[in-house]
């Protein structure tokens, strides 16, 4: 059964625990497909991936990621071209649209992958200088995140939220929500 966008975004989780099992390779292209799919500032586009399949390159990234739990089945590495994005950008692409375009791709793909009822976790706790050397990124290429994907090995239920009610303001800071 395929679930709503609403479900999705309900019923996400960082998955930490995953089967021995890897989902096919065509599927993981289709998530990155709709991962492109992602609203970009000034149409940018900076993203660029690293899809790490081999079992000896991920032990090697998860030597320096203490985020990365379990044995995921991949490790897709969300980078950033911030050449193109200074040369479409500026220092505001170079900056700050480079990294908000991939993490908005990276949200569509989790999404998208719990959808098709595989487990995500996003990792930021690497040192971008080793996984780039890792993987050979040119200069120019930057890993913002990496992210875990495989079969989750348990069933998950979304996560708790702080309460809209608590966190929201109208028209300023502290401002209540008026009668309409």
């Amino acid at each position: 059964m395929k679930k709503t966008v609403e479900e999705c975004i309900r019923s996400r989780r960082s998955v930490r625990a995953f089967l021995p099992k890897k989902p096919p390779v065509e599927q993981v292209e289709e998530l990155l497909r709709l991962a492109v799919m992602a609203p970009s500032g000034s149409n940018i586009q900076p993203w660029r991936f690293v899809v790490v399949s081999d079992d000896a390159v991920i032990r090697t990234l998860k030597a320096v990621s203490p985020g990365i739990n379990g044995d995921p089945a991949y490790l897709i590495v969300f980078c950033s071209d911030k050449e193109l994005a200074f040369e479409k950008g500026g220092l505001m692409g170079w900056d700050v649209l480079s990294v908000m375009d991939v993490s908005m791709a990276a949200e569509n793909f989790m999404l998208a992958a719990d959808g098709m009822g595989l487990g995500t976790c996003a990792i930021k706790s690497f040192p971008d200088i080793l996984v780039a050397r890792y993987l050979k990124l040119p200069e120019t290429i930057y890993p913002e995140l990496i992210v875990s994907l495989g079969y989750p090995a348990r069933e998950f239920t979304g996560p708790k939220r702080t309460p809209i009610e608590e966190i929201t303001y109208y028209n300023s800071w502290g401002g209540k929500k008026s009668g309409t």
